[in-house]
């Protein structure tokens, strides 16, 4: 049992609480705290300069909870309950009504257009259905319907449901040019937005087409975008009328901005920044926007005043926060884009003023390198002659012509001898190299017999082995093919290798030389038990005038000619360069050449002596 009576004071009948009652009033009593305790904590959370709104809320909300709880609880047998609760519902209705109006918490029009279109709608069709009955119903006589009226009655009934969409569509549409001449379809139009940001990379394309979005949809004055210049490479503007935002009121805007400020700033809000305000309000604007992403101002928005006279509503707000944050990621990837292409553009001009300089310089260096090769095959020229008398008077010295020579003068004179040949040496290679870049580095083959000449080459270095305890082994092969080669150019190639050897291999080393004639090829190596090559220089090693670090250590006065030249002359000769090493255990330098193609048999020897002849 709720309730039940136990008498009445002034006809007013004052009823006994039961059992159900008072789980009644604190199911609602819970009910309502909870919410004013979820209103007071959403407030809470809430910035400072937003919580005003929701204090009409609270109190209209917490009043009615504490007279309804008085009335119900302390004065439940009085007829006191019955005055207090009314009272404190109106004012709760009251100041929430307030709150919505004064701080727009709800689009009101929104419910007033609705519902002016469904009353409009129901009166009309009720009134249409009971004068159509009433006229049908008159012209019958009874205190009853028959069964045709019924029928017809049905039928009214009927159409009246069919019609009220088709007739609730024409009310819609007339509330609608009534309350909402300002609509615009809100996801439309961020899909415009959207597709722009998508498709369009210029800034000023981009801004231009936006603020036309908003101006034909939020169907404003104007709209406005400032673009900071610390956000950017320049000050940007774009918008309708942007001459009336010159650069000295933008900067006067964002100046009187304060870092803290709020994101939306309405005209007509209660904004504790009164400067902005009235600046906002001198220049017509109703709506600024600040535009940040990732803790960077990037710049603001600025609305006009609507071209209707409305105000702009919560759902404008919203669309144009929404609206704020895209472009602002937007403009900031629009502006590296900028500064992508601008950099490209100085990158390019950089370029072609160093390819400039460089094609000079390169002229230069052509020119110093022709002058160089001239001078190396004029100098070496002149060398080559006094050296090579040099060689034969030392040369007649050593066999005697000039008297007998005690064994220490033999030695003497040897070393000069040797000394005198490495220099005939590099003079050749010295001058082979200038006839490669002139084109006039020639092969001049003959019939060679390989043997001989390694004997008569690895012959002139013995002394110098056995002066730096080194011993050099080779076993002479009793048979071995007549070769068409350029004797001279393979004699110092040869030479190269056994020189080397010598020079790199440390004392109590051994040097090996081998000669061998297969089926198929004819093979030259010089093994030694030296210094090695390091294996990230190998691939540098037949290249001009390179030396591995460890060689240029052991010998300071190479010049890197040497293996570089002997490659060039064993491939002019068809051949193939035999390298093999292994740093600090010793290296394989050699050559091999085919022995089909080079074997000088009887029909070729007579064939070359034709051609001689």
């Amino acid at each position: 049992m709720i309730t039940k009576a136990y008498g009445s004071s002034n006809g007013i009948v004052i009823e006994n609480a039961g059992t159900l009652y008072l789980v009644q009033l604190i199911l609602i009593a819970i009910v309502f705290i909870t919410n004013l305790i979820l209103l007071i904590v959403k407030t809470l959370e809430q910035p400072k300069d937003k919580r005003t709104r929701n204090y009409l809320l609270i109190a209209g909300v917490g009043q009615s909870v504490l007279f309804v709880l008085i009335g119900t609880i302390i004065f439940a047998k009085s007829a006191i309950a019955q005055n207090i609760i009314p009272i404190s519902t109106l004012l709760m209705i009251a100041m929430i009504s307030i709150g919505i109006l004064k701080f727009s918490l709800f689009d009101l029009r929104a419910v007033i257009a609705r519902a002016a279109a469904y009353v409009v709608t129901l009166i009309v069709i009720v009134g249409v259905f009971i004068g159509i009955f009433t006229a049908i119903f008159s012209t019958f006589t009874g205190s009853s319907f028959t069964k045709q009226q019924e029928i017809l009655l049905g039928l009214f009934m009927a159409s009246s449901v069919l019609l009220f969409q088709p007739i609730k569509k024409i009310f819609n549409k007339i509330s609608n040019s009534i309350f909402y001449r300002d609509a615009y379809d809100a996801q439309g139009l961020l899909n415009m937005i959207n597709a722009d940001i998508v498709n369009t990379t210029d800034i000023y394309k981009l801004l231009e087409n936006i603020t036309r979005v908003i101006e034909e949809n939020l169907k404003v004055e104007f709209c406005n975008f400032y673009i900071d210049e610390r956000a950017a490479i320049d000050f940007h503007t774009v918008g309708t009328n942007t001459s009336i935002f010159g650069k000295s009121i933008w900067f006067k805007l964002g100046s009187t901005i304060s870092k803290n400020e709020e994101k939306i700033i309405i005209n007509n809000s209660e904004n504790k920044n009164k400067t902005l305000v009235d600046l906002m309000q001198s220049l017509n604007i109703d709506l600024l926007v600040k535009m940040s992403s990732q803790d960077q101002n990037v710049g603001y928005i600025v609305v006009g005043s609507k071209r209707s006279g409305s105000i702009l509503t919560v759902t404008d707000l919203q669309i144009m926060e929404i609206i704020a944050d895209e472009v602002a990621i937007a403009v900031q990837n629009t502006l590296r884009f900028e500064e992508i292409a601008q950099f490209n553009v100085t990158l390019q001009k950089k370029i072609e003023l160093a390819t400039a300089e460089l094609k000079k310089t390169n002229e230069k260096l052509k020119a110093l390198d022709e002058a160089k090769d001239e001078f190396i095959s004029m100098a070496s020229h002149q060398l080559r002659t006094p050296l090579t008398s040099v060689k034969g008077y030392i040369s007649m010295l050593l066999e005697g012509d000039a008297g007998k020579v005690d064994r220490q003068q033999k030695n003497f004179l040897n070393q000069a001898y040797l000394s005198s040949q490495r220099m005939v040496y590099l003079i050749s290679d010295l001058l082979n190299v200038s006839r490669l870049k002139t084109g006039k580095f020639v092969i001049e083959s003959k019939p060679t017999y390989l043997p001989d000449v390694v004997e008569g080459e690895l012959s002139q270095l013995t002394e110098t082995a056995k002066s730096r305890g080194l011993e050099i082994v080779f076993d002479k092969p009793k048979e071995f093919p007549i070769l068409n080669l350029d004797e001279t150019k393979t004699r110092q190639v040869i030479m190269n290798f056994a020189d080397n050897a010598i020079y790199y291999t440390p004392k109590g080393g051994r040097i090996t030389v081998k000669l061998q004639a297969t089926k198929d090829t004819v093979e030259f190596t010089v093994n030694d038990t030296g210094i090695g090559v390091p294996q990230s220089e190998q691939h540098h090693l037949f290249t001009k005038f390179y030396r591995a670090g460890n060689a240029r250590k052991a010998r300071p006065d190479g010049t890197g000619l040497g293996l570089f030249m002997a490659k060039k002359v064993v491939m002019a000769e068809g051949g193939a360069i035999i390298f093999k090493t292994v740093e600090g255990k010793g290296s394989t330098f050699g050559f091999s050449f085919p022995r089909e193609k080079l074997e000088i048999t009887p029909d070729k020897s007579r064939n070359l002596q034709k051609n001689a002849a």
